[in-house]
C-alpha cells in the first residue's frame, strides 16, 4: 500500500514539475533569457575561433619570414657559384632558389588569406557582441514592460468596482458592528452608574432613618 502511495506521489510531483516547466518555457522573458544565454555562448565560441585564426596567421607569417630568408640565401648562393664559375653548383642553387620562391609565393597567399579571414571574423564577432548587447537592452525593456503590466493588473483588480465595493461594504459592516458594541458598552456603563447612585442614595436614606430613630429613643 505504501508503495502505491509513493508512486502516486511521485507521479503527481512529476506532472506538476512538467506543467511548471511548460509554463516557464512559454514565458517571454524566460525565452529571451534563454536566447541571450545561447547567443553569449556563441559569442564565446567565436572568440575562441578568432584566437585560433590569429595564431594560425602568426604561424603563416613566421613560416613566410623563414622562406623569404631562405630565398635570399639561395640567391646569394647562386651569385657566389656563378662568380666562381661553378656551373653545377649554380644550377643546383638556382633550382633551390626557385623552390624557395615558390614556397614564399604560396605562404604569402596563405598569410594574406588568413589575414583577410581574421579581419572578417573579427568584424562578425563585433557584430555578434553588438547584437547580444542589443538583446540585453531589449530584455531590460521587456522586463520593465512586464513589470508595469503585472502591477497594472493587480491595481486594476484592487480598483475594480465589484472588488472595491465588496471591500468597502465589509469595512462598513465592521464599522457598524463596532458602533453597536460601543453603544451597548456605553448603555451598560450608564446603567451601572445609575444603579450605583441609587444604592448610595438608599444607603444614605437608611442611615438618616437610623439616626432619627436613635434620637427618638433617647428622648423617650
Amino acid at each position: 500500500m505504501t508503495n502505491i502511495f509513493e508512486k502516486i506521489k511521485e507521479s503527481i510531483a512529476t506532472e506538476f514539475s512538467e506543467v511548471s516547466t511548460i509554463k516557464e518555457a512559454q514565458n517571454p522573458i524566460t525565452l529571451l533569457n534563454k536566447y541571450v544565454r545561447e547567443s553569449e555562448a556563441e559569442v564565446e565560441k567565436a572568440g575562441k575561433l578568432i584566437e585560433r585564426q590569429r595564431m594560425l596567421k602568426d604561424e603563416f607569417y613566421k613560416e613566410l619570414r623563414i622562406a623569404q630568408s631562405l630565398t635570399d640565401k639561395r640567391k646569394e648562393q647562386v651569385n657566389l657559384a656563378t662568380e666562381a664559375n661553378a656551373h653545377d653548383l649554380a644550377e643546383t642553387a638556382l633550382r633551390y632558389q626557385v623552390q624557395a620562391e615558390q614556397q614564399v609565393e604560396r605562404l604569402t597567399q596563405s598569410y594574406e588569406t588568413a589575414l583577410k579571414q581574421l579581419g572578417d571574423l573579427e568584424q562578425k564577432h563585433e557584430e555578434m557582441k553588438f547584437k547580444v548587447k542589443d538583446m540585453h537592452i531589449k530584455r531590460l525593456e521587456l522586463m520593465g514592460r512586464e513589470n508595469i503590466l503585472s502591477m497594472k493588473e493587480k491595481m486594476n483588480k484592487v480598483l475594480d468596482e465589484s472588488e472595491f465595493g465588496n471591500a468597502a461594504e465589509k469595512f462598513e459592516n465592521i464599522e457598524s458592528t463596532l458602533k453597536q458594541k460601543e453603544a451597548n458598552v456605553d448603555n451598560e456603563y450608564e446603567i451601572t452608574v445609575f444603579d450605583a447612585k441609587i444604592q448610595k442614595l438608599a444607603k444614605e436614606l437608611n442611615n438618616v432613618e437610623k439616626q432619627k430613630n436613635s434620637i427618638e429613643n433617647v428622648v423617650q
